[in-house]
């Protein structure tokens, strides 16, 4: 008798750090008399998470790995996972690819298998003892932080777990008692985790949107089309697999390897050497080593010139500290950090910033994953976040570069380290914790140079305007934005963040019309971006125009992200504010059923802002 052939299949759009969990549980699943091979349709937003695909199919030479070009937006935090109609038919469409793919290749079994879960290695031989035609492997998931673990099978409808007539709180609590004891039941749901026959695929199951039912979700479909055809749903509760649905998650997976006789995933880890410059840190200095301390292996500090306890703080850490007479050049300084590093990686940062924990979690993955061959990797700066913690602003800059590129900081203010060769952009946020008050330094700093005469360089206007424009010089900076714009040798990025901040300057002084002739401008260097098309619609907005702020905020809905990756980004103006802004605008026209599917699009990605959450309690007072 020859091998069962089965096809393990994944549309994957996942974190690096759990991504590699998920692998790693694949390459461990025990086969008898099976010959295995899979099929990953890549979706990933991070590159990491598509390098470590492309290893493993170089490890495993009976991969295949499709890309999706699909450049949707999932939304997905510590406290849930925020779908979409197009997010769910997006999948629904990728794992069709899977189907069709199997029945072409003859496959006997496919097993569609989400990215975020760990198997026990005995799963896929449970699975094929227990005989069914379509069968999914028990997993448990706190689906809210707060909520009790609930498994991915149900029994009627959309996720109820009682059957018609039956007492909804008795029946609940014995479906579930049931799925705790090991065995093989039927159920009238399930996903993520399944086993299907081929004589499945066959008949022509999907997971193609059925036209009349209005269930949520592509697995319902699937399962409703499937029953109809006449083949059962069961759950095989023998051996849970680990749903690390969160990335605290990944906290547990080493007790669930450890209790199932798992080993230990085996990692390598570059090695990291931190520079940084400061002065007078002594209020944020320990609190940003204390989040970024254990994950580098040296500390290089230069100090130019601290009074306070900056250098006992920086000891206590083991940090290696040089002194550096200041000579107005934050380049000349940052250059003399990196000379003293001696590991094969230099990380930068500043004393007033810090990574939170899940930033913590990716960066640990980025050491275990990073190919020697990258030259640079580029994190988030997350510059502010709103009340709810939400970043409301964000730039990339290379963080991460390899020692024996020699890299250098160009300029005096407002460095750049200039970077060439292999470079990826990670997942990876640093959020600026600044508490210190602010201060012109920086703008004296381009004042003593403009006074020496000194010729300056385009970036160095764009700069010295932005100086100008945050001590309230508005005049003055207006006249420095046009200077840049006008050499016409910018960034494309500072071009357009220029006339953003020449509209602000406009604003002030109380002239409308240069402010409308400012966001226009914007235009003349890429496509509309979400920005410029928020603040113009807030402009006609001013005028109750409502019809015009509609054309506006909805083009922001529309647009797509910049290709620079390097970008300036106001996620506000990217997500819920045009959403807001629209459910103003079409309740002023008297449209309330557009007001409120962009209320209710807003509430999906800020769930928490005192106006969405007005509306959306109005609009269910209608109802």
């Amino acid at each position: 008798m020859g091998k069962k052939r089965i096809l393990i299949g994944s549309p994957i759009q996942q974190f690096p750090i759990i991504l590699e969990e998920f692998l790693q549980s694949l390459t461990e699943l025990i086969t008898k008399n099976e010959l295995i091979h899979y099929l990953f349709i890549d979706d990933n937003k991070d590159p990491l998470s598509s390098t470590l695909l492309a290893d493993f199919e170089k490890e495993d030479k009976r991969t295949v790995i499709l890309k999706n070009t699909d450049n949707d937006t999932y939304v997905r935090n510590e406290m849930t996972h925020y779908w979409t109609e197009r997010n769910i038919w997006k999948v629904a469409k990728m794992k069709d690819t899977i189907i069709s793919y199997a029945l072409k290749e003859s496959f006997d079994y496919l097993f569609l298998i989400d990215s975020d879960l760990v198997l026990h290695p005995h799963t896929l031989q449970q699975l094929l003892q227990a005989n069914k035609d379509i069968i999914s492997n028990i997993y448990w998931t706190r689906w809210q932080p707060d909520s009790i673990e609930l498994p991915q099978v149900w029994l009627m409808d959309q996720y109820t777990l009682t059957r018609e007539g039956a007492s909804e709180s008795a029946e609940n609590q014995n479906f579930l008692e049931m799925l705790r004891k090991p065995g093989v039941y039927e159920v009238g749901g399930l996903g993520a985790c399944t086993l299907i026959h081929r004589k499945v695929l066959e008949a022509g199951v999907s997971f193609k949107r059925i036209a009349n039912l209005s269930f949520w979700g592509e697995d319902r479909h699937f399962c409703v089309r499937a029953v109809a055809m006449g083949f059962s749903l069961h759950v095989d509760t023998h051996l849970p697999g680990y749903h690390i649905y969160r990335q605290s998650d990944l906290a547990g997976v080493s007790d669930y390897r450890k209790k199932n006789g798992m080993t230990a995933r085996k990692v390598n880890q570059i090695s990291i050497s931190l520079c940084m410059i400061v002065k007078n840190e002594e209020d944020a200095l320990e609190r940003c080593l204390s989040t970024v301390a254990d994950l580098v292996d040296e500390i290089i500090i230069v100090d130019t010139g601290s009074t306070d306890r900056t250098k006992e703080i920086a000891s206590n850490y083991g940090c290696t500290i040089y002194d550096f007479e200041w000579i107005d050049d934050f380049s000349a300084a940052r250059n003399y950090a990196f000379s003293k590093a001696t590991c094969p990686y230099i990380l930068w940062l500043d004393a007033d910033d810090i990574l939170l924990e899940k930033d913590r979690q990716l960066f640990r993955e980025l050491r275990f994953t990073l190919n020697y061959s990258i030259d640079s990797v580029t994190m988030n700066y997350n510059l502010s976040v709103d009340s709810n913690g939400n970043v409301a602003y964000s730039i990339r800059r290379n963080r991460l570069v390899k020692r024996d590129r020699r890299f250098r900081w160009i300029g005096p203010v407002h460095e750049y380290l200039e970077v060439s060769g292999n470079v990826i952009n990670s997942d990876i946020s640093i959020t600026h914790n600044k508490q210190k008050e602010y201060t012109d330094r920086n703008l004296q700093i381009y004042r003593r140079r403009d006074a020496k005469g000194e010729e300056f360089s385009p970036r160095d206007l764009y700069y010295y305007a932005n100086e100008l424009r945050d001590n309230q010089y508005h005049e003055e900076a207006i006249t420095f934005y046009t200077k840049f714009l006008n050499t016409q040798q910018g960034w494309v990025e500072d071009n357009i963040n220029a006339c953003l901040k020449l509209a602000s300057c406009y604003s002030h002084l109380y002239e409308r019309q240069n402010v409308l002739s400012s966001l226009y401008r914007t235009f003349n260097y890429d496509r509309p971006r979400a920005e410029a098309c928020c603040q113009i619609g807030a402009f006609h907005v001013e005028d109750k125009n409502w019809l015009l702020a509609i054309f506006w905020y909805d083009l922001a809905t529309k647009v797509e992200p910049p290709a620079e990756k390097l970008a300036h980004i106001d996620h506000v103006s990217w997500t819920w504010l045009p959403h807001l802004q629209l459910c103003l605008c079409y309740s002023q026209i008297g449209d309330n059923e557009k007001s409120r599917h962009h209320n209710d699009i807003a509430y999906l990605y800020n769930p928490t802002h005192p106006s969405i959450l007005y509306n959306k309690k109005y609009f269910e007072s209608l109802t």
